[in-house]
């Protein structure tokens, strides 16, 4: 469960007003251990050197659903903490990545400077602001995850918000005997009945985040993104002395290890042809229903009708 101003935001955006005090107790009551949780995992962090909104995004890709080969993009603004883009794909090629970066580009302008680990997905967003908009060598930072602190705390307030569900669900249909992650059919009957859906999720907690008051600024990141583009718009530099510690927050452990390469594999789109797109379509009617399961197992018999 998420936190209570962040639970406040998402019942704002449902048009339901609750007073914060009885958010606070209906927690305590419903969720004792996740409330503690979030307590002990605050973190003590150095301070953020960011001076400005655009002025460092920080990008990177989840892969707590990668066994179903689904894998989230996402990229946050490191000053005002404005999630920038998030979209749950079948792949992590570097065009799927940089196609991501170019839908946060075209709703919040370039950045000045984007930091991410050294992954290969990363590598078309790399060449994107080193030559084609020539914002010059030191544009793409990259180094360790853990020096990208921004975006991986990020990621598990997404998994507590949004991606549990799903994790929860897809190993309950495993252990159920409804799906097979080895089977590229399940799969592509998955990605049919849930990409959107992960997506939908996706969008409506980046909005709440977006509007949600931040504990340790007393303000929300899209109040901060937005304050900040009059006060410090891209275009007033900051020192670059070192440009490896730009952005970097928390305490950091100089002698941690590299993570390897992660895999890069392509999309599953393929798997489904037009014709049985269209029968899916045409014979099946979408249906929420025992949490979807149900509408999954019909596609699936679609799908390896038409194999």
């Amino acid at each position: 469960m998420c936190g209570e101003t962040l639970l406040q935001q998402m019942l704002l955006l449902k048009g339901i007003r609750v007073q914060r005090w009885r958010l606070r107790e209906c927690m305590h009551r419903l969720d004792t251990a996740g409330v503690q949780a979030r307590r002990t995992g605050r973190l003590h962090r150095r301070v953020y050197n960011v001076m400005g909104p655009n002025h460092l995004w920080h990008i990177d890709t989840n892969h707590k659903l990668v066994r179903w080969r689904f894998v989230i993009v996402g990229g946050i603004d490191g000053f005002s903490r404005l999630i920038t883009f998030l979209k749950c794909t079948d792949n992590n090629t570097s065009r799927t990545v940089l196609d991501c970066f170019f839908s946060g580009v075209a709703k919040y302008g370039i950045p000045n400077k984007v930091r991410s680990d050294k992954g290969l997905e990363n590598v078309s967003v790399a060449n994107y602001m080193y030559m084609l908009i020539q914002k010059g060598p030191n544009s793409m930072v990259t180094g360790k995850s853990t020096h990208n602190q921004r975006i991986e705390r990020l990621w598990r307030d997404v998994y507590e918000g949004v991606l549990s569900y799903f994790y929860n669900l897809f190993y309950f249909m495993e252990d159920e005997g409804y799906l097979d992650p080895l089977k590229l059919t399940n799969l592509a009957a998955l990605h049919f009945v849930f990409m959107d859906e992960i997506n939908r999720k996706l969008q409506f907690w980046a909005e709440a985040w977006a509007g949600h008051r931040l504990r340790t600024v007393n303000s929300s990141p899209l109040s901060l993104w937005t304050s900040g583009q009059l006060q410090n718009a891209v275009g007033i530099t900051e020192g670059e002395a070192n440009l490896q510690d730009y952005g970097i927050e928390g305490y950091v452990d100089q002698n941690d290890v590299e993570e390897g390469e992660r895999p890069i594999f392509g999309p599953l789109a393929h798997m489904i042809s037009d014709q049985c797109r269209l029968d899916l379509t045409q014979q099946l009617i979408r249906s929420n229903t025992n949490f979807g399961i149900d509408y999954y197992l019909e596609c699936l018999e679609v799908i390896e009708r038409n194999n």
